[in-house]
């Protein structure tokens, strides 16, 4: 049975609307969903950023500093270059060259340029991923002031609201100069200052149309684009920028010209090498470079804590120029070498009158109260934990008699001659057959009897990073007669007096931003197995080093071509100790002098026993230390 509807039934009011009308009420009410989500997102956000400090962008970026094992201060890492730079000083085309690059209205918008965001925004929601960021100039210096990490919605919106106050609170001329005064120009350079000096040894209001837009093109890739690593990078980032600007029309096209076609002339090395207050900031420095990566962009005001030990960093600086002067004048015998000389009163005279009987090499330049460093006697020291769960760990480094000549010497290379014989007799050790176990006190004799194809093969498995004799020359190749960096020679020896294991060698163990927070711990791997364990055991016995039951392990060569004296004192579960002393230049004419290569056998060697006694003695008195600060607390919980 059908029924028919009520023809008088009651009808509601929407049913009055059309389907269009209803769908325009359906928007608008989606409309206000939305409007009403954004206020109050906009009030939690700008509730947010009410509660950072706006003083803080003009309180000035933070001096990094570099911390031993125990939190003791070292030194600071940002060196002469750490100096704030004002906006008076900035010549107009360079302020020109980052705002055509970086932010083309920063003086007029307020912070945040919403066409911008949205369509960034858009692309952004289109790729789902993070592919624009939209950021003007006062929204990255937000994060360079207030560490805003990662790359998220959340971080965005607060720091566009953080922009925005800074605006109503900073005149654009601060803003600017705390910008360009914060940023990472590459090359451990943090802020326009040490960038103007580093790559153009200039002030900053000397920089020309040139030298402003490289510096400028940069900024978004500077460990790819800058001139010291890549000139063909910095010519095209440079290019990008001057179109940019010309396309704006801060800069004429002759200017444009002009400048697309003028080389980027960066400063001489030794122009700009004083920038690190000690040898450990230099190595502190490199290795902050190579974790660039888990610093991000908060990279002023950092500490940075390091293996060294602060005690056994003094003493080795203090002991190496004292050596050194020793050499200079052989009668100034130091007094902390007796103790290595022996118990017997007479032999240890007679060890004394002999060195200081010594002449005085005709011509050897005496350092003096100047800066002039140029022909001096040099030395470089570094100091190696070998203890258990600690190896790899740099205790101390010196790297000349100065750091103000700019001059880091465990980079520069030499002759490693004899001091090769090790790793060619861990090649003669290595398993296979009767014929390759064989190892003769003469590295020659020994290479020869292996040949050019096995000790090449396994030199080239060690990965050395050096040009190689030819097989032509290949009694260079057994002799040690080519060259390779100081510091690589010393990672191999220590390989080879620790089994065979390749541990990196280690300064950085953690790095804090300025606000406290973590931005890096150094996290140790398994050393792999460098050279065959049982070779590096057998080897670590044979000449060249000098192996007493009871002492420590020696190694004192004389390198060839005047390259000066390597000397390694080591023990197992201790301290490693590596020496060099000797001539920037082998040409010098007191590097070739018998009198010269006598000293310096006997000075490099009691310089190295004389620092692995300290250190050791250091560290046993800090165990010690820490050993009776435990023992409270174990009966405590017990």
């Amino acid at each position: 049975m059908f029924y028919a509807q009520n023809p008088n039934r009651r009808k509601h009011w929407y049913s009055l609307l059309s389907i269009g009308q209803r769908k325009i009420l359906l928007l608008i009410g989606v409309f206000i969903t939305f409007l009403l989500i954004a206020l109050g997102i906009l009030v939690v956000y700008t509730c947010r950023a009410m509660q950072y400090d706006v003083e803080q962008v003009s309180a000035g970026c933070g001096v990094s500093m570099l911390y031993d094992s125990a939190n003791r201060p070292v030194s600071d890492l940002s060196g002469s270059e750490s100096e704030y730079v004002p906006w008076n000083q900035f010549p107009k085309h360079l302020v020109d060259a980052f705002v055509a690059r970086e932010d083309e209205s920063f003086f007029d918008h307020s912070g945040v340029v919403y066409s911008s965001v949205i369509r960034s925004l858009i692309t952004n929601l289109l790729s789902m991923s993070y592919e624009q960021g939209a950021s003007t100039i006062t929204m990255q210096l937000t994060r360079h002031v207030y560490e805003l990490g990662g790359k998220t919605l959340d971080r965005k919106l607060l720091e566009a609201m953080l922009a925005q106050r800074i605006e109503r609170n900073v005149d654009k001329h601060t803003i600017f100069a705390q910008y360009l005064n914060r940023i990472y120009f590459g090359q451990s350079c943090y802020g326009i200052g040490a960038a103007a000096r580093h790559y153009f040894g200039k002030q900053v209001k000397d920089l020309d149309l040139v030298e402003s837009a490289t510096l400028a093109g940069l900024v978004r890739a500077p460990s790819l684009c800058n001139p010291r690593r890549s000139m063909e990078n910095a010519m095209g980032v440079k290019r990008e920028t001057l179109a940019r600007m010309l396309e704006l029309e801060l800069i004429s096209q002759e200017q444009h010209d002009k400048a697309v076609h003028s080389p980027i002339n960066i400063a001489p090395a030794e122009k700009t090498a004083m920038t690190d207050s000690s040898y450990a900031t230099m190595w502190a420095g490199r290795e902050l470079e190579s974790i660039r990566s888990h610093l991000g962009e908060n990279t002023r005001g950092l500490s940075v804590v390091s293996n060294l030990n602060l005690e056994i960093q003094q003493y080795l600086e203090q002991a190496t120029e004292r050596a050194l002067s020793a050499v200079e004048n052989p009668s100034k015998f130091p007094q902390e070498w007796l103790e290595q000389l022996g118990n017997d009163p007479e032999t240890v005279a007679n060890l004394r009158k002999s060195f200081a009987s010594a002449k005085r090499p005709a011509g050897l330049k005496i350092r003096g109260n100047d800066n002039d460093f140029s022909g001096l006697l040099q030395a470089c020291v570094l100091v190696i934990d070998s203890r258990r769960n600690k190896k790899g760990n740099v205790l101390g480094v010196v790297g000349g008699r100065s750091v103000f000549d700019g001059v880091d010497r465990w980079q520069h290379n030499l002759v490693p001659g004899r001091t090769m014989a090790p790793l060619l007799f861990c090649c003669a050790c290595l398993p296979g057959g009767e014929d390759l176990h064989i190892v003769a006190r003469n590295s020659e004799v020994t290479g020869l009897r292996l040949g050019y194809d096995v000790v090449r093969s396994f030199y080239d498995s060690l990965k050395l990073g050096v040009e190689l004799p030819s097989r032509a020359r290949e009694r260079d190749l057994y002799n040690g007669f080519y060259t390779m960096k100081r510091l690589d020679l010393a990672r191999l020896l220590y390989s080879v007096q620790n089994q065979g294991r390749g541990y990196k060698l280690n300064m950085v163990q953690t790095v804090w931003s300025h606000g406290q927070k973590a931005l890096y711990a150094y996290e140790p791997e398994k050393a792999a197995e460098y050279i065959r364990r049982e070779s590096a055991v057998a080897v670590s016995r044979l000449a060249p080093f000098v192996c007493t039951e009871g002492k420590p392990i020696v190694l004192n060569e004389t390198l060839p071509k005047h390259c000066g004296q390597w000397t390694m004192v080591c023990n197992d579960r201790g301290v490693a100790v590596f020496v060099w002393m000797g001539f920037d230049d082998p040409a010098t004419p007191a590097a070739a002098s018998p009198e010269m290569r006598r000293l310096l056998s006997r000075a490099a060697l009691y310089l190295a026993r004389e620092i692995h006694s300290k250190a050791r003695a250091v560290l046993r008195a800090e165990m010690k230390q820490q050993s009776a600060q435990q023992q409270p607390a174990m009966k405590q919980a017990s």
